[in-house]
């Protein structure tokens, strides 16, 4: 599973600009401001996909590491 510090609740995920563009046409208006129109923060975009994908997809009940581990030799 990934490590986070305790008390931390966002993380920072890298990805390419291409695919940030592409990410950002799911995000739904949410209101008018005076400085022009709010959509939804990457976050609630990044939930929303993440529900729909695990609701359709079988993951690992454990989860992964996203740090390398050093497996067990076989020997």
């Amino acid at each position: 599973m990934a490590r986070r510090k305790i008390g931390n609740s966002h993380t920072t995920i890298c990805i390419r600009w291409e695919d940030k563009e592409r990410f950002r046409k799911f995000a739904n208006f949410v209101k008018k401001t005076k400085t022009g129109d709010l959509n939804e923060s990457d976050s609630v975009v990044f939930k929303k996909i993440l529900d729909y994908y695990s609701q359709n997809n079988e993951g690992n009940p454990e989860g992964k590491s996203t740090y390398p581990t050093k497996s067990n030799p076989q020997g």
